[in-house]
């Protein structure tokens, strides 16, 4: 991942956490569940951040692997929900 697109998803992050929140309050436990996805997002990036800084390629390969694990789950929320309620 290269600067502008770490760029890019700390804004699709940013513009998910602001902006795109129901008008409810408090949120559904489901949502909180979901929301805690973005953050953990974050970390991961900033993770990345950090190795790229620090020339760690080992660390910047693996926190890029979990940040793209996170984002699928979240993007994922409904179809992953429907699998584990018929378990």
């Amino acid at each position: 991942m290269n600067r502008e697109q770490i760029e890019q998803e700390f804004k699709k992050i940013d513009y998910e956490l602001r902006f795109n929140k129901p008008d409810s309050v408090p949120y559904p436990p489901e949502l909180v569940k979901r929301r805690e996805f973005l953050l953990f997002a974050q970390v991961h990036l900033s993770n990345i951040v950090d190795a790229k800084s620090k020339k760690d390629r080992f660390s910047e390969r693996f926190e890029t692997e979990m940040y793209n694990k996170v984002m699928e789950i979240y993007y994922n929320w409904d179809q992953n929900e429907r699998k584990l309620s018929r378990v």
